[in-house]
Formats: structure tokens, C-alpha cells, sequence
């Protein structure tokens, strides 16, 4: 009877050991998947420990940080009079609609629908600490179905910040259109200038993808 028990603790235990390995590796195939999709913040923020600001804070070890305490970074009064932390609830709710979870900020962003994405740009940035848990092995991501090619990155990038790339793939513009329609974001929809190389690698990348 007692060797009965002492098997079916010992089955109990790997059970719970394997379950639990199970868990913790799923959770790294979600971070691993959420650095992919936090491209997409790249493009104003910073991620590596002790870089300068962008146009929004640096977002090292951003997660149980007081919500706008990032030292040095000029926040806007939305951000400073917001009580709480970064928690994985208040940044998966903020990522979902950041002019709804903090009214009146900064923020050009209009937010990640898909909940599991959410969650995994939350565990990506859960692994940005000095003590910070191990990625898992790279998912697959398609970048939106944007075709393969030299740019692509550049342009998930940029266009993912404000709208849907199914947007960009609809389209199919000479170069000469897609540099009037870059011209005129920057000029009439606030987006910022975008460096002389990478603005000529997305047009390069759009002309040759989705050219008209």
C-alpha cells in the first residue's frame, strides 16, 4: 500500500514538473513571438538598457515601473497625473487602446486588437531586465503578409504604427505616387520625418512589391 502511494506520488510530481516546464516554455515562444511584433514600437522607442529616449520613453525594465516615472523623459500631463504601474493587466489594456486607457496622451498609436498579441508583446517586454526570463524559439511571423524582400521590416515598421497594413497591400502606386503619399503624411497627418535611408528603403521596397 505505502509503495502504491509512493509511486503515485512520484507520478504526481513529474506530472506537475512537466506541466509546469510546459508552461514556462510556452510562455518563451509568446516573448519570442512579441519581439517580433514590438517592431512596431521601435519606431519611437528604445529598448536596450541605458539607451537615450526616443519620441516616447526608453522601455527597459518598463514592466512594474511607476507609469510615467522613465527618468529624463519629458512626459505629457496625461502620463503625469496617471496613479499606478505598469502592470501586465494596465500595459495588455493599454496596448489595446492607448487614447482609452490614458486619455489625452501623446501617443500616435491606435492599438494591437488581437489579445494574444497583446499578451506577447507583454512577455517580450517582461524579458527586458537585467534578470529578465529566456526567450523561446523564434515563432513564425509574416510581417502582416507583406512580401519577402529587402524594406519589408522597414515598412511593417512605420505603417504598422497607425493603421492596418492590409492598407499598404490594397495599394498600387508608381514610386512618384508613394513618395507624394509619404510626403503627405509627414505634412498633414503628423507623422515624423523618417531618416534619408529608411525613407528610401521603403520606397524602393514599395515600388517594387506594390507598384502600380
Amino acid at each position: 500500500m505505502i509503495r502504491q502511494l509512493s509511486t503515485a506520488l512520484l507520478f504526481s510530481v513529474l506530472a506537475g514538473s512537466v506541466s509546469f516546464q510546459s508552461a514556462f516554455a510556452d510562455q518563451a515562444n509568446l516573448a519570442a513571438r512579441g519581439q517580433q511584433l514590438v517592431l512596431v514600437c521601435k519606431g519611437c522607442h528604445t529598448l536596450a538598457k541605458g539607451e537615450p529616449h526616443n519620441i516616447g520613453p526608453n522601455l527597459w525594465d518598463v514592466v512594474g515601473r511607476k507609469v510615467g516615472a522613465a527618468a529624463g523623459f519629458e512626459y505629457s500631463e496625461a502620463f503625469k497625473q496617471f496613479e499606478g504601474r505598469w502592470t501586465e493587466d494596465n500595459l495588455k489594456h493599454y496596448l489595446a487602446s492607448p487614447a482609452t486607457f490614458i486619455p489625452n496622451n501623446h501617443m500616435a498609436f491606435s492599438g494591437i486588437s488581437s489579445e494574444t498579441d497583446r499578451s506577447a508583446v507583454v512577455a517580450y517586454l517582461e524579458t527586458l531586465t537585467d534578470d529578465g526570463p529566456v526567450l523561446g524559439a523564434s515563432s513564425s511571423f509574416d510581417y502582416g503578409g507583406l512580401k519577402e524582400g529587402v524594406g519589408r521590416e522597414d515598412v511593417y515598421t512605420v505603417c504598422s504604427r497607425c493603421h492596418s497594413i492590409m492598407l499598404v497591400k490594397q495599394q498600387g502606386m508608381s514610386r512618384s505616387r508613394w513618395t507624394d503619399t509619404l510626403v503627405w503624411m509627414v505634412e498633414e497627418q503628423g507623422m515624423d520625418e523618417l531618416p534619408a535611408d529608411q525613407h528610401e528603403r521603403i520606397l524602393d521596397y514599395l515600388a517594387k512589391y506594390y507598384g502600380g
